[in-house]
């Protein structure tokens, strides 16, 4: 029989195994990425949990998590950001990853952090351990042209534009503000510093009477000065003057820049823009997901009239497994320990739920529930569809 341990990893034999198994899994090659310098981002990362598997004393499969806060439906918890995933293709279908993950969200929970995300390798692989899709951000294309009307408009204000080494409070500051009032958005409580001092990006403020009203990242490349693509990873705002400011700004690299590619959320619609936007969308990156880790933490969000009880089935997660009652009180979600369930409910519906992507009626066909259709209604009102939008890529 193999012999199989799991434990928690630090330090050097961090940075070694992670490198090991991350390097070949997550990257194209040969040749491997630089040694010293993925090691020296590995062991720079501030309070993240890694754990690793052993087979007969060999690491062979690996996670991580980062510490972060999402918000969720009006309130901020404490959430894992998973990276890092990895086997060994030597190791590979004998179920090492699940145990892994299993072991690594039991000490996320641990810490206090009751809810996860991660951008998976195959959403069905993670849908079977808990968790659920959420829309997926876009890359859009359009040409600056487009935006030529706004070139010479006064819309009163400025854009102020810095280096990110330099603006990176400011951009922060702006983006701890916007979490508050964005559904599913997560931050990590320790941004990586050193990828800043970089000065990889620009950062474009838009101000009002010295105060912001938007934010974009972006940076312009290629080989000709007046063909380069403006490549915008963030564009952000919370007013309509902050949003046509930042596209008064792309309108003034009109010579400069004759293409834009903007990564947007789910919920932006840049085809409303202006007219003639002429925008070509596509998908980007990967849908996220995000799951449950404790059921009892999650009391505190914004929810709409109405209470019920569920049995909650969660295999990876044991102590999440019982009755539990749901009511929404003064406003908010309260959970407590219930005794007569009204229906059954695995730990994907309750993430459902919560993030919003699903309506109660799809957990039937989805193999996630129950629910008779007058607890439908109650959970419906509980719960109205959101777009959540993680904004991290890790």
């Amino acid at each position: 029989m193999t012999h199989t341990t799991i434990r928690e990893i630090h330090g050097d034999e961090m940075a070694e195994v992670m490198y090991a198994l991350t390097s070949y899994a997550l990257n194209p090659s040969p040749p491997l990425p630089d040694k010293a310098e993925r090691q020296e981002m590995l062991k720079g990362r501030e309070g993240v949990t890694y754990f690793a598997l052993y087979e007969e004393g060999m690491p062979v499969a690996c996670a991580a998590s980062a510490p972060m806060t999402q918000q969720v439906r009006g309130a901020v918890f404490g959430m894992g950001g998973i990276w890092g995933v990895a086997t060994h293709p030597a190791a590979r279908r004998k179920g090492y990853c699940r145990s892994v993950l299993a072991r690594l969200w039991a000490a996320v929970c641990e810490r206090g952090q009751g809810l996860s995300c991660l951008y998976p390798f195959r959403e069905s692989f993670y849908e079977r351990l808990g968790c659920v899709t959420f829309p997926q951000p876009r890359m859009v294309r359009f040409a600056p042209t487009a935006l030529a009307p706004l070139s010479k408009r006064e819309l009163g204000g400025g854009v102020r534009q810095v280096l990110i080494s330099d603006g990176f409070d400011a951009y922060r500051d702006y983006v701890l503000a916007m979490q508050q009032r964005t559904h599913g958005m997560a931050l990590f409580d320790h941004p990586d510093k050193a990828r800043v001092q970089r000065d990889s990006v620009w950062v474009a403020l838009a101000e009002v009477d010295g105060e912001p009203v938007g934010v974009m990242l972006y940076d312009l490349k290629g080989d000709r000065p007046t063909e380069y693509s403006m490549r915008v990873s963030r564009f952000y705002y919370h007013t309509s003057q902050g949003k046509y400011l930042l596209l008064q700004w792309i309108a003034r690299h009109i010579d400069q820049a004759n293409r834009v590619e903007m990564t947007v959320p789910p919920f932006e619609l840049p085809e409303t823009w202006l007219a003639d936007m002429a925008v070509t969308p596509e998908p980007v990156f990967r849908a996220p997901m995000g799951r449950v880790l404790d059921v009892a933490k999650i009391g505190g969000m914004e929810s709409g009239p109405g209470r019920f009880a569920a049995r909650v089935s969660d295999p990876l997660c044991p102590w999440n497994e019982g009755v539990w009652a749901f009511e929404t009180v003064d406003g908010r979600l309260e959970v407590s320990a219930g005794k007569e369930p009204e229906c059954e409910l695995s730990i994907q519906a309750l993430a459902a739920l919560i993030y919003g992507t699903h309506d109660p009626a799809d957990f039937y066909y989805r193999g996630w529930g129950n629910a008779a259709p007058g607890v439908q209604e109650s959970i419906r009102r509980m719960f109205p569809p959101r777009l959540p939008y993680l904004h991290e890529y890790f």
